[in-house]
């Protein structure tokens, strides 16, 4: 059979209910980020299944720690190397290398019970107190494990090598990092994503030339004074006072200093202090977020959310200190690469399928294998308004329409194919 685009969307709705049952199995099966265990087992018990030149897990138990660590997170016993790497060496002759990508892990929700909720009424809710795939990471997983088994049976005809990565712990940031400080990018020439998505109408594909998903970094600052009778505000130092003038000046700093062409985000998401009835407390903290597209207009808000905490502490007479932890770069798709994904889904779905829009605030750690290699990452609508598929990620009532899960599957496979004949 040869590999064309028809071909390959034929053999993807050849064996769509497979995906469909993939994409169910992982549904009602849901773990948190390095907790996947479940999951990575019947990936690799899948995968060994295939035609492939190598299947592994990787990572280790010192990096998930190493990497929790950092983000001052519980270690628990459940926490390990969770991900599954899978290799296909094309037998028709040398050639670059791609990597195809796929998140596995859920989020702390508790899914929806309402018989409206489709998995909940057929019967593939989540096992899972507390714990649901409310972002399509059960879809991601299926549709890439779909595309493992199609380009499997083809391998004679390939030339170049595809990798399969199986990644856990999207949502906390981890994962990512963690497979590329095991070395899965060291030959990789190209790499691709896909993720299901809210705003965008079911089977239409949206690809940005560019920005396209913003860095994420959380702060802290910590507002340290004297505290005393609130009858006496003049015998102590106000934390609550320097608080509030902070935000204030966070707010002005970032709205009179960047400039408005560029986006970017600065939101303070929670003031706490505690003190009882006539007690002016001793500290306070401010936590939030700093989104931006560049680089330069991150580290410049970081370096004024510092001074601004120094002038603060100054001008109180108190302490004063501001802590901040990159989550995730800004993910920039490479606009070549940006240009063969939209080639490919014009070839692949119809010109009529592609639609454009602006970059996204919401963070995503693959930006960090787009540091390493060129490539782009693609959402896949998933709006479908006629089946009640309406609400948003991270929803107790989030779900997938799987009449486009094939189509996921065919978009994988045909951008590997895409890069590798291109080259």
């Amino acid at each position: 059979m040869t590999l064309n685009l028809q071909s390959i969307l034929h053999e993807a709705k050849e064996m769509e209910q497979e995906i469909v049952n993939f994409r169910r199995i992982f549904h009602e099966n849901p773990e948190l980020g390095l907790e996947e265990h479940v999951t990575s087992d019947k990936v690799m018990e899948e995968l060994k299944q295939l035609n492939l030149d190598e299947v592994i897990k990787i990572g280790t138990k010192e990096s998930v720690i190493e990497e929790l660590s950092l983000l001052n997170e519980t270690i628990k016993d459940t926490h390990g190397p969770t991900g599954v790497l899978g290799v296909i060496k094309g037998q028709a002759g040398p050639g670059p290398t791609v990597l195809l990508r796929a998140d596995m892990d859920a989020l702390v929700v508790n899914e929806s019970t309402d018989e409206d909720h489709i998995p909940y009424s057929k019967g593939f809710s989540s096992k899972n107190d507390r714990v649901m795939h409310a972002c399509g990471h059960d879809a991601h997983t299926a549709m890439l494990l779909g595309a493992a088994k199609i380009l499997s049976k083809f391998k004679d005809k390939l030339s170049g090598t595809i990798k399969f990565i199986f990644q856990p712990d999207e949502e906390r940031g981890c994962g990512a990092k963690i497979m590329c400080k095991e070395g899965i990018m060291e030959d990789v020439d190209a790499v691709f994503g896909i993720h299901v998505w809210k705003t965008v109408d079911s089977g239409k594909v949206m690809i940005h030339q560019g920005p396209t998903m913003a860095s994420v970094d959380n702060f802290w600052i910590n507002i340290n004074g004297g505290g005393g009778h609130s009858s006496s505000p003049h015998e102590t130092k106000d934390p609550i006072l320097a608080s509030s003038e902070m935000v204030n000046s966070i707010y002005r700093m970032h709205d009179r200093e960047l400039n408005s062409v560029n986006a970017s985000l600065v939101t303070v998401e929670q003031i706490e202090s505690k003190a009882d009835w006539g007690v002016i407390p001793s500290s306070a903290q401010l936590r939030g977020t700093i989104r931006t597209f560049s680089e330069s207009d991150r580290n410049y808000i970081i370096k004024r959310m510092t001074d601004l905490c120094n002038v603060t502490s100054q001008f109180h007479n108190l302490e004063c200190s501001f802590e901040s932890l990159n989550v995730f770069p800004p993910l920039n798709n490479n606009r070549e690469m940006a240009i063969l994904a939209q080639d490919t889904v014009s070839d692949l779905l119809g010109e009529e399928k592609i639609e454009t829009g602006d970059p996204i605030m919401s963070g995503e750690d693959f930006s960090y294998y787009l540091k390493e290699s060129p490539g782009a990452f693609i959402f896949l609508g998933n709006y479908n308004e006629d089946k009640g598929i309406i609400h948003p990620h991270h929803n107790p009532k989030f779900d997938i329409d799987e009449d486009i899960l094939h189509k996921g599957t065919a978009l994988y496979i045909s951008l590997a194919l895409k890069f590798l004949n291109n080259q």
